[in-house]
């Protein structure tokens, strides 16, 4: 009877173990995830380095791009700095994709996007058309 009691206290002891590493486990593994922080400007201001972008990274709720930098013989490379622009609902973005500041609206700086990749953390420009 002895031997049986013994049994049964370490199965109980050994899932209650297991639940509560678990549970350290998933606690940990959600604090890294939230590693991405959109901090909103006090004041907006007009961006002016490009007005026309190339999607190279597609988020959830916008995408990361390169500003255009045009050189003196007048061609385009997507070669500046890197900004994330906000998904306004109404357009998706995909990889590749030119974007081009819409007639009438301005490049809007909001924010400052920081996240973290292989080469250390990275702050950029959050950008929205208005």
């Amino acid at each position: 009877m002895k031997k049986w009691l013994v049994f049964l206290l370490g199965i109980v002891t050994g899932f209650i173990l297991t639940l509560v590493i678990l549970y350290i486990i998933s606690f940990a593994i959600s604090n890294n995830t939230n590693s991405d922080i959109f901090t909103m400007a006090e004041q907006q201001v007009e961006f002016t380095i490009s007005d026309r972008f190339e999607v190279f990274q597609v988020l959830d709720n916008g995408a990361l791009a390169h500003c255009e930098e045009s050189d003196e013989y007048l061609t385009s490379l997507f070669l500046g700095p890197v900004v994330y622009i906000v998904a306004d609902g109404q357009n998706l973005f995909y990889n590749d994709q030119i974007i081009e500041v819409p007639k009438g609206k301005k490049p809007m700086q909001i924010g400052t996007y920081r996240y973290k990749s292989r080469l250390g953390e990275n702050v950029i420009p959050v950008i929205k058309f208005k």
